[in-house]
Order: C-alpha cells, then structure tokens, then sequence
C-alpha cells in the first residue's frame, strides 16, 4: 500500500527543497499545503520556486510535479476544506499513477482539515463578507474581536490577530446561526494513511534566516509583483493580499506608511507566523521530527533521513 507523507514545518525551514529530494528517491509527486501559493501572480511573497509546465499545466521544481499553485484568481475565497476536497482528489491520481503523494506545506489549518477532516460549513457569502470587510476598514480588528466574542468566544480568542480568520467566523455564524467552533467539532478524520514528518530548527537561527529572506524577497520583486496585482484591477485587501508582507506593502504603495516601517513590520510578522506554525504543529504527536541547522543543512542527506525513517513506519 501507497502511503501519503505530509512534510511541515515553520516557513522558511526547507520544506520544499527537502520534500523534491526525498520525491526523488521515492518516485512521489507533490501537493503544496500553502494558503498563498494557491495565488496567481504572486510569486516572490509566497517563495514559489519552479517553472510553470504549459504542457502539464503545473508547477514543476526540479522535474518533479507540484500541484495546486497558481490556481486561483487574487480576489478569490479558498477555505480549508476546498484544499482538503482538492488534495484527496489529487492523491486518488497520484495513487493511481503508481506514485507517492508527498503534501508539503506549513499552512496548519489546510493540513488538520485533510488529516483530521472539517465539518461542512456555509460557502462564502459575498454580500456577507463584503459588509464585515466594511466594519473592519471602518472599526478595526478590536470591533471584529469583540463582536464575535459575543458569539463565538472560542473562536474570537483563537483569532484574535487574524482578521481573515475573524470575518469567516462571523460569516459561518451569520450563515448557519451556530458558532464555526461547535461545527469544527463534528469532524470525521480521513480513511487515508498520512506518514507526518516536520523540520525543527533552533529558534535563533531560523529568525536571522527569515530576516535575511525577507530583504531578498523585497529586492527580488516582491513589491513589484504587488503593485502589478493592484493595476490589474484587484483591491488592495483582496484574499491573496493578506499574505505575510502584501498588506504592508499595499499600505507603502499608497503612501500610508514609510517603506523603513514596512520593511521592520515584515520582518516582525513573518517571525510571528512562524511562532505560531511552531506552536501549532509541536502540539501534534503524531509529527515525527527532523532538527536541522545552518551548519548541517542539506536537502538530499535529510531527504535520506526521512526515507529511513519511512521504512520503520510503514
């Protein structure tokens, strides 16, 4: 039997690099468990890596496929359980080809719901949306926060920092008139074999590598790459925009702030997120762990590693 392997991990830890590698050895193909390279046009922000195959009409890193980037539009809605729907079909074919899935990401949320299922919740409602998204240019988060606690305590206290996160909530319990976190309770975990594996590095070493990949990302065009989302007509807080550093760069192109506090801000946030990717997947017992550093860091001798450990897995 084919099992599928999920490689996570904080951003910036090798995912991806590490996961061609091991798909080398194992004859596997991949599945990006990333909320923003899910976006067209957006390359430099979201670290994609690659060619796009027109033949393929994939994305494809060192010849080996990597599905479900590139396929949506900025100003379109992707929740949780449309990448679950989406990789479960993605794995049958991979399966079905004789070859092994290998789902890489860091987007916990998108990896819970395939693992561990989400229960059906409303589709977007864009009228809905459209007037929480109001509230939030006009009040702020704390509005959004406070609302919600009235509702949803749970889920307010969970989301507090994340506004996306706080206007689906609203949304779901506008549309179904129950807290999304009693729905979240009402899952069924997937029949699939998941092998989890996630790459643990020392705390100080991957903040000064995040600092350093976010003054590359800057002077690589991700500015650029935004301003061209904006003149092709999408709005500045549009889905794909709320990525780690879009929002602040948004704010840089229309002169709201200066572009030193954007670049600092990027640098705070993008330690932030990966604070909370850490937190989220140390809780997960079922991850077995890969520690690596600058010192000893080499894709092909950690993908080595991980088949090894495969084979006392499986």
């Amino acid at each position: 039997m084919i099992h599928s392997i999920i490689i996570t991990g904080p951003t910036g830890s090798g995912k991806t690099e590490i996961s061609c590698e091991l798909a080398k050895l194992i004859n596997g193909e991949i599945i990006s468990a990333d909320s923003r390279q899910v976006y067209k046009y957006l390359d430099v922000g979201t670290n994609k890596t690659g060619i796009w195959d027109k033949k393929l009409n994939l994305r494809v890193i060192d010849n080996i496929p990597q599905y479900l980037t590139d396929i949506l539009e900025p100003s379109q809605v992707f929740s949780a359980g449309d990448f679950a729907d989406l990789a479960n079909k993605i794995i049958k074919k991979i399966k079905n080809n004789n070859k092994v899935p290998i789902i890489v990401g860091g987007t916990g949320l998108y990896i819970k719901a395939l693992v561990d299922g989400l229960a059906p919740t409303p589709k977007s409602d864009p009228e809905i949306r459209k007037e929480v998204n109001s509230e939030l240019d006009k009040y702020g988060i704390e509005h959004l926060y406070l609302k919600l606690k009235s509702v949803d305590p749970q889920s307010a206290q969970k989301n507090r920092n994340n506004p996306q996160r706080l206007i689906r909530a609203l949304e779901v319990y506008r549309l179904a008139g129950t807290p999304i976190s009693e729905l979240h309770k009402k899952t069924k975990p997937s029949k699939e074999k998941f092998l989890q594996f996630g790459l643990s590095w020392n705390r100080k070493e991957l903040y000064n590598n995040l600092d350093n990949r976010s003054k590359n990302m800057l002077a690589s065009g991700m500015i650029e790459e935004t301003e061209k989302v904006l003149k092709m007509h999408f709005s500045g807080d549009c889905p794909a925009l709320q990525g780690i550093g879009y929002s602040y760069i948004v704010k840089y192109l229309k002169g709201e702030i200066k572009r030193e506090i954007m670049e600092e801000t990027f640098k705070r946030d993008i330690r932030r997120y990966a604070k909370r990717q850490i937190t989220w997947f140390k809780k997960d017992r079922r991850i077995s762990w890969i520690n690596l550093d600058n010192s000893s860091y080499n894709p092909a001798l950690t993908a080595k590693k991980i088949m090894k450990k495969l084979s006392n897995l499986v």
